[in-house]
């Protein structure tokens, strides 16, 4: 680049692979992304498609960019394991682990390329079986989606109909 930053070519896409192995996280399934967008805007809008997704995702983060990303993984992920290490490929080899509010602040310091990989969505968690329906659909649409997008997600979620869970949402409504 000519910003004055070292692009460091690391092997192809292997770079990820003792990355995900060291980081103590799930490593099957896993979805490999590479690197977020560089626009604050576009870079949300990718994690908030992913924040449902139940794999392991892996990330690349550019030094200059990772405390950053790890508050905007923070705020749209909520607090999940992380795994970070950097310079898979060089002597000073390191792994951080823990939840991604545990490493944050330790990320002024840090130097160096960044493998991120963070545990995915798990559902177990998101959805509670003793929820009412109408409190499932609640919990998403809490989480940025739409009214009909939340309907679907519940409905896919309890094996339901979406009409049914349409209907049973807005028998609320005359409260």
């Amino acid at each position: 680049g000519d910003n004055g930053y070292n692009i460091i070519a690391l092997p192809g896409a292997c770079a990820f692979v003792p990355a995900l192995i060291a980081s103590g996280i799930s490593p099957q399934p896993f979805t490999f992304y590479g690197f977020l967008d560089s626009k604050y805007e576009k870079r949300k809008k990718e994690l908030e498609n992913l924040k449902f997704n139940t794999n392991t995702l892996i990330f690349y983060e550019a030094p200059h960019r990772i405390l950053k990303t790890m508050e905007l993984m923070l705020e749209v992920f909520g607090d999940r394991d992380v795994s970070l290490s950097r310079e898979i490929s060089k002597k000073f080899e390191s792994v951080y682990r823990g939840k991604i509010s545990e490493l944050l602040p330790s990320l002024e310091e840090i130097k160096g390329e960044f493998v991120i990989v963070v545990s995915g969505n798990d559902d177990s968690g998101l959805i509670n079986e003793d929820k009412s329906i109408i409190e499932q659909v609640e919990f998403y649409i809490k989480n940025d989606m739409s009214t009909m997008d939340a309907i679907k997600m519940v409905a896919k979620d309890n094996k339901l109909k979406k009409s049914d869970v349409y209907a049973e949402y807005h028998r609320g409504d005359d409260k």
